[in-house]
């Protein structure tokens, strides 16, 4: 695979190498509008965007998570401490809960916003949850991570929407599973029902090493993903693909019990860091910034 990095670790740096003639402004540059066709009648879709973590920040269209999961199966509970804006970008962390700052799940349930604000929860771990305010359909999706490493650990960049939101589970999946990160793997729910061999692929290198390019394209009747140049998968078929629109989320986070065979199970003094850089959103047909738009050859 043609290795390819993101120069965007300093701000300085990114200066100094792709802004001349103002293409650093227009890369930033938040482009309004949105897409037809492919809403629901109450969801407003939203147009393409770009954000540069170590130049911007964190602006306002994206939200730190801070809640515990109603599953039992979910052995992480989100954070906003757990998220810290660098000058390298974005940086997820996972750290274990002491065992006197657990409650029930029940409890939580009950009684989740004061029991947080305590210093609580009912999950073995905490660590970071990223989501991007509003709803997104077809086009290409891009994200700038190194994942983590770790028996047990997922890195986790999604699409999703679900009963939460009065939806069928439908999901479009960038997973790096610590246990090897020389492979990644992708997955897709359509009404619920994932993909029966998702794939695990080779890499090629180490993802938890430095941070790389990762991206899909999603459209009426294919669903394609892509490490760095490569095209790595690709499925079609108009009744396999997960319906928009859906919310863009990233994570790190621990496997328990039920993921043993999947992803292990993540020894309960493990600690862990995730670093996303940067992601966009473009619609099929192109013609707005893009992440790869940073990216230079090795």
């Amino acid at each position: 695979m043609k290795s390819r990095v993101i120069r965007i670790a300093f701000a300085t740096h990114v200066a100094r190498s792709i802004c001349a003639a103002g293409l650093l402004a227009q890369l930033l540059l938040a482009i309004p509008g949105t897409a037809s066709g492919q809403t629901k009648p109450d969801r407003e879709q939203q147009g393409p965007f770009l954000t540069v973590f170590p130049l911007i920040g964190m602006p306002p269209e994206w939200w730190k998570a801070e809640y515990d999961h109603s599953g039992g199966w979910q052995e992480t509970g989100w954070r906003k401490s757990a998220i810290a804006v660098e000058e390298a970008g974005i940086r997820l962390s996972l750290q274990p809960t002491e065992v006197e700052s657990r409650v029930s799940l029940e409890e939580m349930r009950a009684n989740g916003s004061e029991l947080i604000k305590a210093g609580k929860t009912s999950k073995k771990f905490v660590s970071g949850q990223v989501q991007r305010n509003g709803w997104f359909g077809y086009g290409r999706y891009e994200v700038v991570m190194q994942a983590a490493a770790g028996e047990g650990l997922i890195s986790s960049f999604y699409l999703y929407t679900g009963p939460y939101f009065g939806d069928t589970h439908e999901e479009i999946d960038i997973e790096v599973l610590g246990k090897d990160s020389t492979k990644v793997q992708f997955n897709r729910f359509r009404d619920g029902e994932q993909l029966e061999d998702h794939p695990w692929v080779d890499l090629g290198f180490d993802s938890a090493e430095k941070p790389r390019l990762y991206a899909f394209e999603w459209s009426e009747d294919a669903l394609a993903w892509f490490v760095d140049d490569e095209l790595l998968f690709r499925m079609s078929g108009a009744n396999d693909m997960p319906r928009p629109p859906m919310k863009i989320y990233m994570d790190l986070w621990a496997g328990g019990p039920k993921h043993a065979d999947w992803s292990g199970i993540a020894p309960e003094d493990t600690r862990a860091e995730m670093l996303v850089q940067c992601v966009s959103y473009s619609p099929l047909e192109g013609g707005t910034p893009t992440c790869s738009d940073l990216l230079t050859s090795e």
